[in-house]
């Protein structure tokens, strides 16, 4: 049983990526995204939180505890990619502009394809990456669709306004399956990974990275929000990669991924705080 819902996370996974980025290009001009990213001194914070001092921050911490190899390579994988698709989620709950959390994305993204492969073999030792197959990953699941969505959108305004609150909808329940598949699917795993101390180590790191991300865009409130939502938030789909790639060891992908779910879960309750001070809802 454990293993058919570690099946239905395989592919649940980039279902939701997909449908998620469709759906941001079906609702999103491309004029407004390429705007927030004009936003220099946000964008130079952003790269910085995410790419220096987060990842610095989870070595900090993993300093302080006792974890197994596999459960430090996990954490560190976790902490090293960013530019999430469920940033867009996040966003929307916090009742934000979607092509904020767009823009913050595809910066993220593409600066974690080139950064990982270079600083994993740095951080874990004997770990190798294929800087390749995370490119193709990313760029097929998360920015090939934005861009069809995108043109859809400009060329086929009927066809758009069917088939959108579809996409929508298919994102929304690929969402929810993810979470509870991934539970059932590892939940044997789950009793010597909490009381290791592992989760706990995950669920520091994200609230530090909230706050790191947060100061990233200070002054501005939706700059402040998305900042930290996508600070903590970080790239499964990069992890996944590199966990089921370059390690043997299963514990290095399950300490990854219920990181991420822990993550998920922890950020979606802070986007709904968040979005007490944002009274104007952003339609999906």
């Amino acid at each position: 049983m454990f293993q058919l819902f570690r099946t239905i996370v395989a592919i649940a996974v980039p279902v939701f990526v997909i449908m998620t980025m469709l759906n941001v290009g079906l609702t999103q001009r491309p004029s407004e995204i390429i705007d927030y990213l004009r936003n220099w001194p946000f964008v130079l914070r952003m790269l910085a939180a995410n790419f220096i001092i987060v990842p610095l921050m989870m070595i900090l911490i993993l300093s302080t505890m006792s974890l197994s190899t596999a459960q430090q390579a996990g954490l560190l994988v976790f902490s090293l990619g960013a530019g999430a698709p469920f940033l867009i989620k996040l966003t929307e709950i916090a009742k934000h502009h979607l092509a904020l959390g767009a823009a913050v994305m595809v910066l993220l993204v593409l600066a974690t394809i080139a950064y990982m492969p270079l600083v994993l073999p740095l951080v874990v030792k004997g770990a190798s990456v294929d800087a390749g197959a995370i490119a193709r990953t990313l760029l097929w699941q998360m920015l090939l669709p934005i861009v069809v969505g995108m043109l859809v959108a400009q060329r086929l305004v009927g066809l758009t306004r069917a088939i959108q609150p579809w996409v929508a909808l298919a994102s929304t329940v690929a969402l929810y399956v993810v979470l509870v598949a991934i539970v059932i699917g590892y939940f044997p795993r789950l009793g010597g990974i909490i009381t290791s101390g592992a989760l706990l180590a995950a669920v520091v790191f994200i609230v530090v990275a909230f706050g790191v991300g947060y100061i990233a865009g200070w002054g501005k409130d939706h700059l402040e929000d998305v900042g930290a939502l996508g600070t903590a938030q970080r790239n499964t789909a990069a992890g996944l990669i590199v966990a089921t790639q370059d390690f043997t060891d299963p514990n290095v992908l399950v300490v990854m991924t219920l990181s991420s779910t822990v993550g998920l879960v922890l950020l979606i309750v802070l986007a709904r705080v968040l979005r007490r001070d944002n009274p104007a809802h952003v339609a999906v």
